[in-house]
């Protein structure tokens, strides 16, 4: 689908919106109190979720940074120690809530494309000791938004989840864009559900749900994030409209997100023949490409206004540093538009 009638938007694929099946089923849906925990439709998706990833249970939320930090909050006491990657989303851009919500120590570890080396983590690990916190949690992402969109391998997933179990240190997997890992490499959801404890998922990006994210654990821990849920307000009553929208979301989205990743690689090929620009990343694995700007009279930000005056919007991450995100409603005819504007704006320079 196309953006044609209007600006093709690259800065995210959270700017999507519900498709008219999706809106069709949030009218329809059945709904209760899901306070209450009588909510037929988001027990349905919980349900759907928790048995596709072959987990015991799930809570559905308003947003990613939500399950994240129930999450966090749900493995750990305040003061316990966290290990996370120093680029990672729940670290860098969650405001942060871990030393917020959580009461986390966290402990920043230098990683590449979202992969901590191994020796790392086993050096990481707190003796016992009362004048140290206890290593209690891991968190990783998957795929790996400041990577580039990386995917992270199933056999560094799997090497860490024996490292976890040989600690006794639960993972958590921020999952937000896991879909479209999933859809590149056709790798069951059950064994990307193996690899952790906890697993959190977005359907308000690529999936193009207008809110709602959903956590996936054992049932114990679940019900300890759903008291989190309700700390942080968190608890939804008709929630079951929104869940309605995620149920068409898996069935009507999730298959076609593998064009979503296509067309970015494609993108990233106009990027290859510009002079003064560069991939800022190693390789184009999903929907996510990050360009760097190395002409020296341009920077990040010029070149976004001269994109917009070409009906084509990006998203300038400091100076040097450009955005693009594929997603529902950016088809072939955005990215030759947006292949066309580059090259007017930098020949043009």
């Amino acid at each position: 689908m196309s953006s044609r009638n209007g600006p093709s938007d690259f800065r995210s694929d959270t700017v999507t919106r519900p498709t008219p099946s999706m809106l069709e089923a949030m009218v329809s849906a059945r709904v209760g109190d899901d306070v209450l925990g009588d909510d037929p439709t988001v027990r349905a998706l919980e349900e759907q979720i928790a048995a596709l990833f072959g987990h015991e249970a799930a809570v559905f939320m308003p947003s990613g940074t939500m399950s994240n930090q129930a999450a966090v909050a749900a493995h750990i006491l305040p003061g316990e120690e966290i290990l996370v990657e120093s680029s990672s989303h729940i670290f860098q851009f969650e405001g942060g809530a871990l030393a917020r919500v959580a009461g986390a120590h966290v402990r920043v570890l230098e990683g590449e494309g979202g992969m901590i080396p191994l020796e790392t983590l086993r050096n990481a690990v707190r003796p016992p000791s009362l004048h140290m916190p206890r290593t209690a949690l891991l968190c990783l992402e998957q795929t790996h938004l400041f990577a580039g969109g990386a995917i992270v391998p199933i056999s560094y997933l799997r090497q860490v989840r024996e490292w976890s179990q040989e600690h006794g240190i639960p993972v958590h997997l921020d999952g937000a864009r896991l879909w479209n890992a999933q859809v590149e490499t056709g790798i069951p959801f059950e064994e990307y559900g193996a690899v952790a404890d906890s697993i959190s998922l977005s359907f308000n990006k690529g999936l193009c749900c207008p809110v709602g994210s959903i956590l996936i654990g054992n049932g114990a821990y679940i019900e300890r994030a759903r008291r989190v849920r309700q700390w942080l307000g968190g608890g939804m009553r008709q929630s079951g409209y929104l869940a309605a929208c995620a149920l068409v979301a898996l069935q009507e989205v999730l298959p076609r997100l593998i064009e979503d990743n296509s067309r970015c690689r494609r993108l990233g090929g106009v990027i290859l023949g510009l002079p003064g620009l560069r991939i800022a990343q190693r390789t184009v694995d999903t929907n996510i490409l990050f360009v760097e700007v190395t002409h020296h009279d341009l920077d990040a930000p010029m070149i976004q206004a001269a994109l917009e005056d070409e009906g084509v919007l990006a998203l300038a991450l400091g100076p040097r540093l450009l955005r693009f995100v594929t997603h529902q409603y950016v088809g072939d005819a955005d990215v030759d538009r947006a292949a066309a504007a580059l090259n007017k704006v930098m020949q043009a320079s």
